[in-house]
């Protein structure tokens, strides 16, 4: 062979290396644009709530501004089943993520049931102070438990809603009174306020309510609507009973194959949605009282000894629960923010 021919044979020998070379590295490197990106995403609210108009936004919002390649679907009213079962979905990929209440948040990352603890806040002034100096390390406890929070949200404050007036622990104890499922911090307060409590998932109540199995259920008064709850309950007890905090989460690998270009948008997206949703649902909620005194609910409100006797021992339960439930250094913290904004004028 001659020389020439040689140096042709060396360079082609080189170009195919090269090109095999590039080959192998495209196959190993991670494409975004192959197929689009759906996040199936479970709630408990019912179609036509303010939560779900919510992710319909936020579905068209991602198709303007990632031209389709990141959506979300999302499966509304329960029919995934409760917050467990939609949480033993996402580990196996049936679906990627789900609107949250504290009690399923609680369920990733333990400290957040603080925030659902009965009779801790008095206002939306005192949960927005926590929220500020919390939400990190909140937000961390999810993240180390493999899920990312793309937003905080709420149902607002909840309010006992029951078939015969109840203006004291001791008119409580009287009730068949719903329980959701049988959570710790529930049987603890339940327990100190001396009431036998009635488990049930959230697809469950309604039915419960018609058939006389349950005869008190507690609720934000937009939830207490749009569950249909209020057609089967005739008195609304007006006093907070204890704030409901939510949040948008995603598996952490769900959110990782999100392309990273676009992630940045898809933060963004949810976040200003779901800032929104907060802001809506108090105004919701004090529409959604107005509507019930419409309807024909009646507002009890008990004297302010009944009202202080009940919430000394809903926190008194809480302090009996051991280190499991959640972090007691964290519930200090968030008392003494608490403390702290109580003495401001």
């Amino acid at each position: 062979m001659s020389h020439t021919a040689k140096s042709i044979s060396r360079l082609t020998f080189v170009l195919r290396g090269l090109f095999l070379a590039g080959v192998y590295l495209l196959s190993c490197s991670p494409t975004y644009s192959a197929e689009k990106l759906i996040l199936k995403i479970g709630t408990l609210a019912p179609e036509g709530s303010i939560w779900v108009k919510t992710f319909r936004e936020i579905n068209r919002e991602l198709a303007q501004k990632t031209g389709d390649q990141v959506s979300v679907r999302v499966f509304p009213g329960g029919v995934l089943g409760d917050e467990e079962d939609m949480l033993r979905k996402i580990k196996v990929g049936q679906i990627q993520g789900g609107f949250f209440s504290g009690g399923g948040l609680g369920i990733i990352f333990k400290d957040i049931k603080i925030l659902i603890i009965p009779s801790l806040f008095e206002n939306y002034r005192e949960v927005d102070a926590v929220m500020a100096k919390m939400a990190p390390h909140f937000e961390k406890g999810i993240q180390d438990n493999g899920f990312k929070i793309m937003g905080w949200a709420e149902s607002g404050f909840i309010y006992l809603f029951s078939k015969f007036p109840i203006r004291s622990a001791a008119d409580l104890r009287k009730g068949k009174v719903w329980i959701w499922e049988d959570t710790a911090i529930g049987r603890a307060v339940f327990k100190e306020l001396g009431i036998n409590g009635i488990p049930l998932g959230i697809p469950d109540v309604l039915v419960s309510l018609q058939t006389g199995i349950i005869d008190t259920v507690y609720a934000s008064p937009a939830a207490a609507i749009s569950m249909q709850w209020f057609t089967r309950v005739a008195y609304m007890t007006d006093v907070p009973l204890s704030y409901a905090v939510g949040a948008v989460v995603l598996q952490k690998a769900a959110y990782e194959k999100i392309p990273p270009s676009l992630r940045e948008t898809v933060d963004d997206i949810f976040r200003r949605h779901l800032a929104l949703l907060k802001e809506n649902v108090r105004k919701e909620d004090l529409k959604a009282i107005d509507l019930l005194t419409r309807q024909g609910i009646k507002r009890v409100t008990p004297h302010e000894k009944e009202v202080k006797e009940m919430q000394a021992l809903s926190l008194k339960g809480v302090e009996n629960l051991g280190e499991d439930i959640f972090s007691k250094k964290t519930l200090t913290e968030v008392k003494a923010i608490l403390k702290t904004l109580r003495r401001e004028p």
